[in-house]
């Protein structure tokens, strides 16, 4: 089963995500070769029966070649719950901006005696297509591989980000660049200024030194070079919803483009 510790560091990790709860997209998505997929419960209404659903669908497409992740909607116990018992490898978890935050998360994420997640996977086994399909099956083989990946996405996160990313437990760290702009005075998905680039190299030094993967969601391919260099290896580089508006806009202008040029 394919998990986020155990992929290849050879060449960055890209991911894309889910925000409709539509089974046929997660398997179009799974089946279409991403190294992980998001599901976003943060920024979508998706219950966690939907989420459930989506992890099934990608483990199912993917052969389980693709890390299922879900993104909570805060860092509370039965967000954390419900996405872990959904059978996904691991979590994303939202504006995490101290180390007592990333404690709570990783001990709401691990079993006894690592944390205190409750057990009662009954949806887990069946997202590991190689497993056994039960509880006691999953609890000593899949559970200890799932990944605790904590989002640092504010001023007050870099200013903490040594305490967040030294936390025993943790997987990596994913950057949301909109965020963290934003609580730095910025606008847009990228940018140039000073302050925002400090903010990305410093957790990019931190990562290396603490052997913690970093990760980002990049809106334009082109920045992803200069993301690599500092030290981000598994870019997020689009969804369901971004791919559909772009196919879209694409096939009405070549329609255009052609009845424009044609001579009849």
């Amino acid at each position: 089963m394919a998990t986020f510790a155990s992929a290849s560091p050879s060449a960055p990790l890209l991911g894309s995500y889910l925000m409709l709860s539509s089974t046929l997209l997660a398997y179009t998505l799974g089946g279409a070769g991403f190294d992980w997929v998001l599901i976003d419960m943060e920024h979508s209404p998706l219950s966690p029966a939907d989420a459930t659903a989506l992890v099934h669908a990608v483990s199912v497409a993917s052969r389980n070649k693709t890390v299922t992740f879900v993104r909570t909607p805060s860092s509370g116990v039965e967000y954390v719950k419900w996405a872990l018992d959904s059978g996904a490898n691991g979590i994303v978890v939202p504006m995490i901006q101290s180390r007592e935050q990333a404690e709570a998360v990783v001990s709401h994420a691990r079993y006894p005696p690592a944390g205190q997640r409750s057990f009662g996977p009954f949806y887990a086994p069946y997202a590991n297509l190689a497993g056994d399909g039960t509880l006691t099956g999953y609890a000593a083989e899949t559970a200890k591989d799932v990944s605790v990946i904590l989002m640092i996405e504010s001023a007050a996160g870099v200013e903490n980000a040594e305490g967040i990313m030294s936390t025993p437990g943790i997987s990596g760290i994913f950057v949301g660049p909109v965020d963290l702009r934003l609580s730095l005075g910025l606008s847009g998905p990228h940018g140039e200024e000073a302050a925002y680039l400090q903010a990305l190299g410093k957790i990019a030094q931190l990562g290396q030194q603490l052997g913690v993967k970093v990760g980002i969601f990049v809106a334009q391919p082109d920045v992803m070079p200069r993301l690599q260099r500092l030290g981000y290896s598994y870019f997020l580089v689009g969804g369901d919803v971004m791919f559909a508006g772009n196919g879209a806009r694409a096939a009405l202008t070549a329609a255009k483009d052609v009845l424009r040029d044609s001579k009849i």
